[in-house]
């Protein structure tokens, strides 16, 4: 018998030490939630929720983190304890501290319609901000009383929307843009062929604004209980100094939000009553809810360089196929927070859902984006649930490269190519696309698109020619959409998950089995080490670093989705509503 080699015994090492890790987590996880449940006879406790920054909508891969219960909570947890906690006889109240939040506006709407629940159950529910811009108002609005602090803002002044457009920087540097697309509204390319919008994507954008606008104008009034040209008149009037704010009823209270620490007796956190949810989760039968949060890409699931995930169709396909050989399982939702990607792979994961389909009820819950191969995957659902502020459709389809040949002349760079085959280099990175190349590209890629528009009227039970009227490429919100036939109701997670117990004949309570599984940073240390890979912690390293900016991202989503060469089913824009 050889002898141990000094790498293999580093890998015992680091596996036996691994598992000891996750054992001593495992014991201290265990003796934590042993003091965490319902106490008979307990005085009751305040429900106390910070809210800042952005909140997953997903679960994320290889965080840095050893013991599961530290996850952080998602987007659809925390709305989750928020209306257990309405009827929960131990929580007599909720204090809500809100920063500055970065969230969607169909992401605003889910934690609002929670925050509605509360308050309709009669229990006090306070909401404290330093500063209220619109969507922490927007949730601030959403509780009982609302106070600010005595040197805060309030800067609610309506809604905005800003598109970067690259052409004039890509011209600069000698790089020019060759792209197709079917549907008139497909306007994803333009900011890499244009200046400015298309006189069809700005009727789109002017659409899109006037119904998120009239969103926000009653979420507003409904929190505040003011009429329509109530809200808007004094959105007009802003910003306001806090004393003005209380005057014209936007506030309750001015003050620095009370005492509220969290180890007092009387308080519970949104952390500790999350662990209690997802105890409660992990009861079966379950129903599956199986995330798609990303951009749709070819392969595996993963983290972009400048930070925000990706959805591979394997991985995916995976947990779609997990979910339907698991007895346990009598329905599955599908979370799409997603502006779509590639549309092979889009297709392949409809392919799959289709087969989890025919075995049992599939119901999709639309989060801030189910747009272009977003929506493509949502089609074959039994029923899709969307927030009115989802932004979803974007049913069409583009294409293209570019020619850098003047950026390589710049810097010095010279290539020359050999081909055979009249088309050979059609996708060449120092040409143009010839007029034979072009025309033979937009007819694959119409070819994708009347594929798409088929998937789509297949699956809304719609005739190929009503979906083509509401597709070429128009992105809606979930209203508009609920108006075209492109959803059937309006909601949250909670309502698509209702819909699915009632599709699967379950009238008790169920468990809820969410996947992808978050995995701890030593369960991703040790797959990578098993598996010889190194990419996995650089991906969980790249996690932890700051969000690059949005417009990077998309670019760089976009680059990734080109990758595979086929046709792009990608949400026209980054569309960020301030």
């Amino acid at each position: 018998m050889s002898p141990m080699t000094k790498s293999t015994r580093l890998l015992l090492w680091t596996a036996l030490l691994g598992a000891f890790l996750l054992l001593v987590s495992a014991v201290a996880v265990a003796l934590l939630l042993s003091f965490d449940g319902d106490v008979p006879g307990a005085a009751p406790k305040t429900l106390l929720v910070r809210l800042e920054g952005a909140l997953p909508d997903g679960p994320a891969q290889g965080a840095f983190i050893l013991d599961e219960a530290d996850f952080p909570p998602l987007l659809t947890e925390v709305t989750q304890a928020i209306r257990a906690a309405a009827t929960d006889a131990q929580i007599e109240g909720m204090h809500l501290e809100i920063r500055p939040v970065a969230l969607g506006m169909a992401s605003v709407q889910e934690l609002a319609d929670a925050l509605d629940a509360f308050r309709a159950s009669g229990k006090p529910c306070t909401a404290h901000a330093d500063q209220l811009t619109n969507k922490e108002y927007l949730l601030a609005a959403a509780c009982g009383t609302v106070e600010v602090a005595p040197a805060g803002l309030l800067l609610v002044n309506g809604l905005s929307v800003e598109q970067t457009y690259f052409a004039g920087t890509l011209e600069k540097i000698g790089v020019k843009a060759n792209f197709e697309h079917v549907g008139d509204f497909k306007s994803a390319v333009e900011p890499f062929e244009r200046t400015g919008p298309s006189e069809a994507a700005d009727a789109a954008t002017h659409a899109l604004l006037d119904s998120l606008y009239e969103q926000f104008v009653a979420l507003i009034g409904r929190g505040r209980k003011l009429s329509p040209e109530q809200v808007r008149a004094l959105v007009d009037a802003l910003p306001m100094n806090p004393a003005d704010a209380q005057a014209a009823g936007m506030v309750d209270a001015i003050g620095w939000g009370g005492a509220h620490d969290p180890d007092d007796d009387d308080i519970v956190t949104l952390k500790h009553y999350v662990r209690k949810i997802r105890r409660a989760n992990g009861e079966r039968p379950a129903i599956a809810v199986i995330h798609a949060d990303g951009e749709i890409v070819d392969g595996e699931s993963g983290t972009g360089v400048l930070g925000g995930g990706f959805v591979g169709d394997e991985d995916l396909i995976a947990d779609i196929e997990e979910a339907r050989d698991d007895e346990d399982v009598v329905a599955v939702v599908l979370r799409v927070n997603s502006p779509g990607g590639s549309g092979l792979a889009s297709d392949n994961i409809w392919n799959a859902l289709a087969g989890l389909h025919e075995v049992k009820p599939l119901v999709v819950s639309m989060g801030d984006y189910a747009a272009s191969g977003g929506y493509y995957i949502s089609a074959g659902a039994d029923r899709i649930v969307a927030q009115p502020g989802t932004l979803t459709g974007s049913i069409g389809v583009f294409g293209g490269k570019m020619n850098v040949r003047g950026l390589y002349e710049k810097v010095g760079l010279t290539l020359h190519g050999y081909k055979r085959g009249e088309l050979a280099d059609i996708f060449s990175s120092t040409s143009d696309f010839s007029e034979a190349g072009r025309a033979r590209f937009h007819a694959y890629l119409e070819s994708f698109y009347q594929l798409f528009l088929s998937r789509a009227a297949e699956g809304r039970k719609m005739e190929v020619e009503a979906v083509h009227a509401v597709a070429q490429g128009r992105v809606w919100t979930g209203a508009q959409a609920l108006e075209r036939g492109l959803v059937d109701e309006l909601g949250g997670l909670d309502t698509a998950i209702a819909k699915a117990r009632e599709l699967a004949g379950v009238t008790e309570e169920t468990g809820i089995l969410r996947l992808p599984r978050q995995r701890t940073v030593m369960e991703e240390l040790l797959e990578d080490l098993q598996g010889g890979e190194e990419a996995g912690l650089a991906r969980a390293m790249l996690q932890r670093l700051p969000g690059a900016d949005a417009r990077l991202r998309r670019v760089e989503g976009m680059l990734r989705v080109f990758e595979s060469g086929g046709p792009a089913a990608l949400l026209p824009c980054e569309i960020t509503v301030r």
